[in-house]
């Protein structure tokens, strides 16, 4: 089977370059993130893509399950790490580097561990084993999503920050023989490089935005 993890489109918090991991119903998609949404949705579709949604319960993440499949589930495990007293500051005000070089010996302060990462990760991944379809699609953040590519790859938990996860992005694990088939594909850039235009790319999703108000 093939799981498909999707990054949240853009939030507005991500623009403004603030950490964001706690209060579910704050930071919304951004226009561009809905964008980045739409275009996930609609490549997946294209590509006959079908089987269970999962989300993080993060609003963001929600956002972006709810213009893949309506009945998406949402999923403690894939939430985002939990940024302690991080939580809403600039990343420029906050030794950032050092979190990105080393997130396993720099994680948040009072925040949650690299162990506790690899954990729920882990438990989902095998989870999504356990429901025998042939695609599973999980809504996650950029440190889920590479800590599962290092859990299958084998990549030191240290350097999942060398793996870029864009907002919008698309990740592919093929967990019958545990192969990364590619990471941080961007639907939108390749809907563009098509001659398809943001209007339709957006009108694939726009109803069910409008239809459940978010």
């Amino acid at each position: 089977m093939i799981i498909y993890f999707i990054r949240h489109g853009e939030a507005q918090l991500n623009a403004m370059n603030i950490l964001h991991s706690r209060s579910y119903e704050d930071n919304p998609l951004t226009g561009k993130g809905r964008l980045e949404a739409a275009a996930a949705a609609f490549l997946l579709s294209r590509l006959g893509v079908k089987g269970p949604v999962f989300s993080s319960p993060l609003l963001r993440a929600r956002q972006t399950a709810q213009c893949i499949d309506p009945n998406f589930k949402v999923d403690e495990r894939l939430r985002e790490i939990d940024m302690g007293d991080w939580e809403l500051k600039k990343i420029s005000e906050i030794p950032f580097n050092n979190y990105l070089r080393d997130p396993v010996k720099y994680y948040p302060p009072n925040g949650e561990t690299m162990e506790s990462v690899v954990k729920r990760m882990g438990d989902f991944i095998e989870f999504a084993k356990s429901l025998n379809a042939r695609v599973v699609i999980a809504v996650s953040h950029w440190h889920p999503i590479a800590t599962a590519v290092a859990l299958i790859t084998g990549l030191p938990l240290s350097n999942i920050y060398r793996i870029r996860i864009g907002t919008g992005s698309i990740t592919a694990i093929d967990l019958d023989i545990n192969d990364l088939l590619f990471s941080n594909l961007s639907p939108l850039r390749i809907l563009r490089s098509l001659g398809f235009k943001d209007e339709d790319i957006m009108s694939y999703c726009g109803d069910k935005y409008n239809e459940h108000n978010l």
